[in-house]
C-alpha cells in the first residue's frame, strides 16, 4: 500500500468539482533521485528546477576554476540528485497547492486511481461521527488510561 495526497481545486463545492480531484503519492522516487532535473521539469516544478540549475552551474564554476575538486564536487551534485530523489514528491505536492489545488484527503491505496475511487467514496457518503470508536469518555478522576481510579 502506497499513501496518496488528494488534493482538488480550492472552489470544489458540487458534487461534479469532485471530479477534478487528483492523487499524488507521496514519498522518496526512484525516477527522481535517477533524472533529478528532467523528473522535475516533467512534474513542473519551475522553483526547484531553477534552483537546481543555478547551484550545479555554480558548483560546476567552482571546480572548473580549481577552487573545488572533482570528487567535491560530484559529490555535492549526487547530494542535489539525492535530495530531489527524497523531497521531490513533496516539492510537486506543494507546487500543486499554489496552483490552485488543496490537499483534502490522505489515502493508503494501491494506485493512483484506487486512491482517487477511495476519495470519491468518502466525500460522497461520508461516515456519521458516532461511527467513530475512540477511548470513551473517562470519569474526572481518571488519569491518562487508566481504566479506574486509584489503579
Amino acid at each position: 500500500m502506497k499513501l496518496f495526497a488528494i488534493h482538488a481545486p480550492r472552489a470544489a463545492e458540487a458534487i461534479g468539482d469532485l471530479e477534478g480531484a487528483r492523487a499524488a503519492r507521496t514519498g522518496f522516487s526512484l525516477a527522481a533521485l535517477v533524472f533529478g532535473p528532467l523528473w522535475l521539469l516533467a512534474r513542473g516544478v519551475w522553483a526547484a528546477l531553477a534552483a537546481y540549475v543555478m547551484l550545479a552551474a555554480a558548483i560546476l564554476a567552482l571546480a572548473a576554476y580549481g577552487w573545488l575538486g572533482v570528487g567535491a564536487a560530484a559529490g555535492l551534485i549526487l547530494l542535489g540528485h539525492l535530495y530531489i530523489g527524497v523531497e521531490g514528491r513533496a516539492l510537486a505536492i506543494a507546487a500543486s497547492d499554489r496552483g490552485g489545488r488543496a490537499l483534502v484527503d490522505v489515502v493508503y491505496a494501491r494506485s493512483a486511481l484506487e486512491a482517487e475511487k477511495i476519495y470519491l467514496e468518502r466525500a460522497l457518503h461520508p461516515a456519521p461521527a458516532a461511527a467513530w470508536r475512540g477511548a470513551p469518555a473517562a470519569s474526572p478522576d481518571v488519569i491518562g488510561l487508566f481504566p479506574e481510579p486509584g489503579r
